[in-house]
């Protein structure tokens, strides 16, 4: 494990998060998207989980799953679903489960006991949500995120951060945000992201028309 990087007021781990997570602090939420195609084989293993079943329990948490019948943390007190018009991915390139039109947001310690709850009826202005995409193959909107967010107080925790979104998203909100990422390519990416939001507030904003000069008469 590398010594974290601050930027604003989010802190950002490049390691393990088997290693880094007993060393952190207290956390108000986790907000995290768990690496697939391999979630089954993460569950399935005596790695990564074990940890997250100790952490998620005893603080609100949303943790994006695919379409299957397990729960890494238990039985939610929620399900989410995000529905999105045109997967921003095709299947071909991050598999069957990740290609789906929707994904389940499970969530804990937030009540609403099983019930089913729609975050997005459609993937927020579509097109601006692919001028976001970088080199990650199941980034998720920052609207999305935010969205999360504001159901949560504090500060967030994302152990699997990848390209950063969350991070970002709390940039925007002002909100405290740790982040952990393995993959070194991907944890530079997010670390650029985060410093832009915090360098251009507005930068996934449409800038608005310029106003057209009216000919001289």
């Amino acid at each position: 494990m590398t010594e974290p990087v601050t930027i604003g007021d989010c802190t950002l781990y490049l390691g393990d998060c088997l290693d880094i997570l007993p060393t952190l602090g207290k956390v108000d939420a986790v907000v995290t998207d768990p690496p697939y195609p391999n979630r089954e084989d993460l569950f399935a293993t005596d790695t990564v989980w074990p940890v997250l079943r100790s952490l998620i329990p005893s603080i609100p948490s949303f943790v994006f799953w695919p379409c299957t019948p397990d729960y890494p943390c238990g039985e939610p007190d929620a399900v989410h679903i995000w529905h999105k018009a045109v997967p921003i991915h095709p299947r071909s390139e991050i598999g069957n489960v990740a290609g789906h039109h929707y994904e389940r947001i499970l969530s804990y310690g937030l009540g609403r006991k099983s019930e089913v709850l729609r975050v997005a009826a459609i993937m927020p202005k579509f097109a601006a949500c692919q001028a976001e995409c970088v080199n990650h193959p199941t980034q998720k909107p920052i609207a999305l995120m935010e969205s999360l967010l504001k159901r949560t107080h504090g500060a967030i925790l994302d152990p699997f951060m990848g390209s950063g979104t969350t991070g970002v998203a709390c940039a925007k909100l002002g909100r405290k945000f740790i982040g952990i990422e393995l993959d070194d390519g991907y944890f530079d990416i997010a670390c650029e992201r985060i410093q832009k939001a915090y360098d251009q507030p507005d930068l996934f904003v449409p800038a608005p028309a310029k106003p057209k000069q009216e000919a001289m008469l």
